[in-house]
């Protein structure tokens, strides 16, 4: 949610549920000023205002604020149980395992399995590390981890894994982007304008100019590359181009207004949620894996 913290958010939901940012402050213990600053804060980073204001009056949410409310209270709640979970696996010292995550599936994907695997595994204890897909990888090969859950177009040589899900493939742009406001557009129309990407040479970022290529778009200029998708997403929110994205890294910002998603006619194809790893996957592991199929 475009770097806003689980306390930016309890605050403006204070603010929603309570009918006004003096109500809020009392609830929350803060000042009134830092209501409003937290609140400034998120209208910044969203980019339009979330409240109508009127003296006076209770503050009313516009459409933007909407959105954002209702992805506040979901993503709220579901950090509230992976809190949970954690809490309850952290004071049970059984079985542990260690999970290299990919970092673009942490909020979404994986917040969400862990907390399906500690209800049904409460003596099961996860440590978890997170980096590039790269990182992920590596961590597997060297035997730093039981498994890794990592983004894949295909089978890793060397390694073996199992298809968990798929994730769409998105191309996002700032509402302000002239390509925003169309209902829909073409390759040829996408390829003229410039593009926001990870680092050159990353898996990622072949993986992503692979998609492309299958609906037509084999080259485009890149204004800049960065590493983290969060920097990415920032930088296309400011207006810097386009970029392919995860679906599950910009949902949030889509159903705020922050992002807006492009309709080429056709969908891009879908990358693979895979679970690497060396031996044959036993106890502990398997049971997380099978928690995730479950769910999934």
């Amino acid at each position: 949610m475009i770097s806003a913290s689980p306390r930016r958010l309890t605050v403006f939901k204070s603010v929603v549920d309570l009918g006004g940012f003096n109500a809020a402050a009392a609830q929350l213990g803060i000042a009134q000023p830092s209501v409003g600053a937290h609140i400034r804060a998120l209208e910044t980073q969203v980019g339009q205002p979330l409240f109508h204001r009127q003296r006076g009056s209770r503050p009313k949410l516009t459409k933007a604020g909407e959105a954002l409310y209702t992805f506040a209270v979901d993503l709220l709640r579901r950090s509230e149980e992976a809190t949970h979970a954690l809490n309850d696996l952290r004071k049970i010292g059984a079985h542990e395992i260690a999970i290299a995550v990919h970092r673009d599936l942490l909020s979404d994907h994986y917040s969400a399995w862990l907390t399906t695997f500690a209800r049904r595994h409460p003596r099961a204890k996860i440590v978890t590390r997170t980096g590039t897909i790269e990182d992920v990888i590596a961590l597997i090969r060297e035997r730093e981890v039981a498994l890794g859950l990592f983004l894949s177009s295909g089978q890793v040589e060397g390694l073996r894994s199992e298809i968990l899900s798929h994730e769409p493939l998105l191309l996002v742009v700032s509402p302000r982007h002239p390509l925003a406001s169309r209902a829909r557009v073409s390759p040829e129309e996408v390829a003229r304008h410039r593009f926001v990407a990870g680092l050159r040479g990353s898996r990622f970022v072949e993986m992503a100019d692979a998609a492309l290529r299958q609906i037509g778009i084999a080259a485009f200029d890149v204004a800049m590359e960065l590493q983290e998708s969060i920097a990415v997403k920032e930088m296309v929110r400011h207006g810097a181009g386009i970029a392919c994205l995860p679906a599950c890294t910009v949902h949030a910002e889509i159903a705020a207004g922050a992002l807006v998603a492009l309709d080429l006619g056709a969908e891009l194809p879908t990358l693979e949620i895979r679970c690497g790893y060396h031996a044959p996957l036993t106890g502990v592991a398997r049971q997380f894996v099978a928690a995730i199929g479950a769910r999934e």
